[in-house]
């Protein structure tokens, strides 16, 4: 249960029997507003109550908190001057944290299901090796988009029956496959904290220690190629689970046919992703725009990352083309905002919580509505061209780059830009007809999530 005031209140007066149903009181605190103290005083009489000064500081401490679950009984209020909106997004954040608590463990269990699956005993040796290496990075993910049709799936059927759990394990190893390739393109070193499988390779053929001047780029490119077919094998052990777990379905077909359309759609981003910076680097006719990078998010991040899994829940669960069409035109925004964030966090945020390296952008000459500011709008483009695109970089050289964007007005216009988008994809969940309240809550607070998260 989670409890909030009525609209156009901020507090619930004090009920001793309430209190002793309670076992959170979530005050959130605004700096200017003098009754915080007294209403800590009431409510800890009888259950556990902790103040929030922000959003992020509340998201903080329900991570901290092992006994938040789906069953515990839960209330925010706010402060005087705390405006009911403001509690009311508190309310569909926890309520997408303990969505994705719940959901996410029974996810895990159906990934760790599949990956026993993946290695047949009959394989050669070195196969066995590659797809291990395999279900090590499809293991531990945030699963983000698996909760996405586990989302979609119940906005169509308003029930939780488990039926969804084979399309989310299906989704993640096509992730995980796609990530693979995108690893070798962007020449990566970690993902999700862990090593990439071409560098695992590449770490592994250095132990050869051949004296031969080839040596460097046979283990480079075979090292890479290797990473190539273990990612084509991950795009068709993600189609044959789909396949083996809905052959009796009549949905099967238009699953199948979204999926499909989404991978394609992944592809296409990632072509115009490689091609746009060689040319923007090379190619003296080329000009980076930034319609040509939103087309790349639109593609690669807003189908792939959310558009994508939704939808293929909501029409695994029987949802019609116009109700699908209707959530798509709603969260297209949000995938947008979510790839310019990620462009962000790229740059400026911490690489620790990241799991890969905050300097990958600026060495891969990754096209970003950043750069594209740059170039087009300020005096910066040709110091910021010196440094872009470069391997040998010092810290004082990724520095005077995180400098440049922030001097000239272009991070300041990502964010910008990015919480439009936000707000743009709220407006439009609200005012869609076709999602269920509950779920539509989920689906708010989800979007919050997306906005505070730092990795």
């Amino acid at each position: 249960m989670i409890l909030i005031p009525k609209k156009g209140c901020n507090e619930i007066k004090y009920d001793s029997d309430l209190a002793k149903k309670l076992e959170y009181v979530i005050i959130i605190n605004d700096v200017d507003s003098s009754n915080v103290g007294d209403l800590f005083s009431i409510w800890n009489q009888k259950c556990k109550v902790t103040i929030c000064n922000d959003i992020t500081d509340y998201y903080d401490f329900i991570k901290r908190e092992k006994k938040f679950t789906i069953n515990t009984n839960i209330m925010i209020i706010g402060t005087k001057n705390i405006e009911y909106d403001t509690i009311l997004e508190y309310k569909n954040l926890t309520s997408f944290y303990l969505f994705y608590q719940n959901e996410v463990k029974k996810i895990e269990k159906e990934m760790s299901k599949w990956n026993k699956t993946f290695v047949n005993k009959k394989d050669n040796i070195l196969v066995k090796d590659a797809i291990n290496k395999f279900i090590f990075m499809n293991s531990n993910g945030k699963y983000l988009r698996a909760l996405l049709i586990a989302l979609g799936y119940f906005i169509a059927t308003k029930k939780d029956d488990n039926s969804y759990l084979p399309l989310a394990a299906a989704y993640e190893t096509f992730q995980t496959s796609i990530l693979v390739h995108d690893d070798i393109i962007d020449n990566a070193e970690l993902r999700r904290g862990k090593k990439t499988i071409h560098k695992k390779y590449i770490e592994k053929f250095e132990k050869y220690d051949l004296k031969d001047e080839f040596f460097e780029n046979k283990k480079n490119n075979t090292a890479a190629s290797i990473g190539i077919c273990v990612g084509d094998i991950g795009f068709f052990l993600a189609s044959n689970m789909i396949v083996e777990s809905y052959m009796n379905n009549p949905n099967l077909g238009k699953v199948l046919k979204y999926y499909n359309d989404i991978v394609i759609n992944t592809g296409k981003g990632e072509l115009i992703d490689v091609v746009l910076p060689f040319n923007e680097e090379y190619y003296s006719k080329n000009k980076c725009l930034e319609k040509d990078i939103f087309e790349i998010y639109d593609l690669k991040t807003s189908w792939y990352t959310i558009v994508g899994p939704c939808s293929l829940g909501m029409i695994l669960g029987g949802n019609s083309d116009r109700v699908v069409e209707s959530v798509v035109k709603a969260l297209s925004p949000l995938g947008i905002a979510f790839q310019i964030k990620d462009d962000i966090l790229g740059i400026f945020g911490n690489a620790k919580n990241l799991g890969k390296s905050t300097t990958s952008d600026i060495t891969e000459f990754k096209q970003t509505i950043l750069y594209s500011y740059v170039v087009n709008n300020t005096e910066y483009r040709e110091e910021l061209r010196k440094y872009y695109g470069k391997t040998n970089l010092t810290e004082k050289d990724f520095d005077r780059v995180r400098d440049i964007f922030e001097k000239s007005g272009a991070k300041k216009y990502a964010i910008d830009k990015m919480n439009e988008l936000f707000v743009q994809s709220k407006n439009l969940v609200i005012k869609n007809r076709n999602i269920p309240t509950y779920y539509k809550e989920i689906l708010l607070g989800f979007i919050t999530f997306l906005e505070i998260r730092d990795n």
